[in-house]
């Protein structure tokens, strides 16, 4: 780097004059190298700078991006195909027959001592012949458990608040869409100075336009063919104490999936679904993606056993239904492990969940 441009941002630093990066001119000092430089001069304090602005997005790995319900995550975490009492593709309140709703609370603990809980609410009605609608919300928080940095390991906590609306339609005998929006969607996460519990890195982010469209063709009575697109636009705000002020970035984040799922005979169901994740402002990019499989067997015509694999992680789980009432259970083995694993550490996530159907 030519010392004149090192000398320039050096002086902007001090100034304290501008808080939107997108400010500083690009034949200056690119974002990246902003960055760096807020790494390396607070090294001893703040080693953590170097997670950067893109690291709001990891509470959407674990909340409403990739939501589904506790009997689908048992299947390894299918989202665009499986018809269930909750759904995460619009498409699917197009084949309402009757209102439902249901609650799924749940708990991923990391090695490293963060733990996450998360509350996910819904509620699903026809409003005529083949439409529908659904309302559903997340909330997810965790404690000041031990997040990896490249300077060690410092405390750190995220959370996230989620709400949306989705409206189905089915257009024939074969085909369904939906569209939702999410009007709330909010993200922060911190991470604190070890001694004296500051605050040394602070990003949140906030969706502003946007929504998610889906579609269905229904093959046969249980089997589907599912697609699942996101896209939204995220105002998110970087701070550390290396900044004069708050960082500004403007980030678009779309996520899609595409599945199918069958029938087995009597007794089984079987799907399998591709998934990508992604976040993007420039030439700074958060990418996750990964393959869904499961299989769910019905064992009597109240209870039923799950086995998936969740992009690699091991998935089970267990269901019963009784008359309008069902309760569903999930486990999953180092969920997110190829994005989170190396900074938080393996873990082990339980689902359990109870609908009713009127």
């Amino acid at each position: 780097m030519a010392p004149q441009r090192l000398v320039g941002l050096l002086s902007w630093i001090a100034a304290g004059r501008r808080s939107k990066v997108s400010d500083i001119p690009k034949r200056l000092f690119p974002r990246a190298r902003l960055l760096t430089l807020a790494v390396l001069t607070v090294a001893t304090c703040m080693p953590a700078s170097a997670q950067g602005p893109e690291g709001y997005s990891l509470p959407h790995l674990f909340a409403i991006p990739t939501a589904t319900t506790a009997r689908q995550f048992g299947m390894g975490g299918v989202s665009s195909c499986v018809q269930d009492i909750g759904f995460p593709n619009p498409a699917f309140a197009g084949a309402l027959t009757r209102q439902q709703a249901g609650v799924r609370a749940y708990m991923t603990e990391f090695d490293g001592g963060l733990d996450l809980t998360g509350t996910h609410g819904w509620y699903a009605t026809p409003i005529g012949e083949g439409e529908g609608i659904q309302v559903l919300a997340i909330m997810l928080d965790s404690n000041q458990g031990n997040v990896m940095t490249p300077g060690g390991p410092l405390p750190g906590s995220i959370e996230e608040t989620d709400a949306a609306v989705h409206y189905g339609r089915r257009l024939s005998e074969r085909w369904l869409a939906g569209v939702g929006v999410s009007p709330l969607l909010e993200t922060e996460v911190n991470l604190y100075h070890p001694v004296d519990g500051s605050v040394v890195m602070h990003t949140d982010s906030q969706a502003k336009l946007g929504g998610r469209a889906g579609a269905l063709y229904q093959w046969a009575p249980e089997g589907f063919v599912g697609f699942v697109f996101d896209w939204y636009t995220e105002d998110v705000t970087f701070q550390t104490p290396a900044l004069p002020g708050p960082a500004s970035f403007d980030f678009t984040s779309t996520e899609w999936a595409l599945g199918v799922s069958a029938r087995l005979g009597d007794r089984v169901l079987a799907a399998a679904e591709w998934m990508e994740l992604e976040s993007r402002d420039g030439a700074m990019v958060t990418r996750t993606d990964g393959l869904h499989v499961g299989l769910e067997f019905q064992a009597t015509d109240q209870l039923s056993a799950r086995l998936g694999s969740n992009d690699g992680a091991m998935s089970l789980g267990a269901g019963a239904q009784f008359g309008d009432w069902v309760v569903n259970y999930a486990y999953i083995n180092d969920w997110n492990d190829a994005s989170v694993g190396a900074s938080l550490g393996g873990s082990d996530t339980h689902q359990l969940e109870v609908g009713r159907y009127w």
